[in-house]
């Protein structure tokens, strides 16, 4: 997930951080959150990208830009991206409706609320809606079977779109699936989605709608464990939420 976080304040900015960390250790562990930090919406506006931000945090009160108006700024060019407002009132609560806020926390907050106002915004919507972005393709997360090369070129299988050719490094695509659990690498140059695996047939994944992907005898074991491990923190995570 990827977190951005607004505020004046460095301490505030860093009690978010805290939050976050814990949040995703103890709910999904093995994910760890991408979070940059803002001193002032101007700040984050003069980077700002649509479709960067899964989760953005804003301070109500800061000097300049208001943490009302830098939603507005947002919602403009980004109508996805989950905003929370972190404020010492309640007053601009009706206006956050306007911008189509998912939560609202009131300082001083404790780690409880945190995990409410998580919880609020829909985590498991968030991270079911991520994508990559390989050369001007997106590629939703939950729709990638495996990946593989075929000489120069990097695959990304997929059910409904069949299979996707990138001419870039696998190296690449790697670096962009590393932060998720649920992609293993089965072997140099192939990665299979661990969310996408029915069970483990023989010498080879068997996927959900009904394709293999070979592994050599070599590689079972170690592939095996690393399928066990993600089943039991997805059973961990189905239980806490």
């Amino acid at each position: 997930m990827k977190a951005a976080i607004i505020d004046d304040l460095e301490t505030c900015r860093e009690d978010l951080q805290k939050c976050l960390h814990q949040y995703f250790s103890e709910h999904y562990a093995g994910e760890t959150p991408s979070v940059k930090e803002f001193s002032s919406g101007e700040e984050f506006l003069s980077q700002f990208q649509p479709e960067a931000w899964d989760i953005i945090f804003i301070d109500q009160y800061m000097d300049g830009l208001s943490g009302i108006d830098t939603a507005r700024k947002i919602r403009e060019r980004d109508k996805l991206a989950a905003l929370v407002f972190v404020t010492t009132s309640e007053s601009h609560a009706v206006e956050s409706y306007g911008v189509r806020a998912c939560g609202y926390l009131v300082k001083p907050y404790g780690y409880g609320d945190f995990e409410k106002t998580m919880e609020l915004c829909g985590v498991e919507k968030i991270r079911s809606a991520r994508f990559i972005r390989v050369k001007q393709e997106r590629v939703l997360l939950r729709e990638i079977l495996w990946c593989d090369k075929d000489e120069h070129y990097t695959q990304i299988h997929t059910e409904r779109r069949g299979v996707l050719r990138f001419r870039v490094p696998f190296g690449e695509l790697n670096g962009l699936l590393a932060p998720y659990p649920q992609f293993l690498t089965c072997y140099k140059g192939c990665i299979v989605n661990a969310e996408r695996v029915e069970r483990i047939d023989a010498l080879a994944f068997l996927m959900d709608n009904g394709a293999s992907v070979p592994f050599a005898q070599r590689e079972k074991k170690t592939l095996e464990g690393l399928y066990s491990s993600y089943l039991f923190q997805r059973e961990r995570e189905d239980a806490l939420l």
